[in-house]
């Protein structure tokens, strides 16, 4: 399988099982199994603070840093099944 065929596949993938996935493992929950923000403390002090969330998914980890206060978010992702998502936030 060459580079083009296995993102081809991986894209093929996450749009099938995306929905499964809303909010799920979004701040502050790390995922299944997994420790809690509150309990791993990996962030500083949000509040006050512009937030850049890389693959924000469905922008669920943006809400919760809106509710920890911070004053700017960005969120970047590039999959129109998620910003159809995310605009509903």
């Amino acid at each position: 399988m060459n580079e083009k065929q296995a993102i081809d596949m991986n894209r093929t993938c996450w749009n099938t099982v995306a929905h499964h996935y809303n909010g799920i493992d979004a701040l502050p929950n790390y995922g299944p199994f997994v420790q809690t923000e509150e309990e791993l403390q990996l962030f500083d002090v949000v509040e006050g603070t512009c937030v850049l969330d890389i693959g924000c998914g469905s922008g669920h980890s943006l809400k919760s840093m809106s509710e920890q206060g911070a004053s700017e978010l960005w969120g970047l992702i590039y999959h129109r099944h998620k910003l159809i998502q995310q605009n509903r936030h």
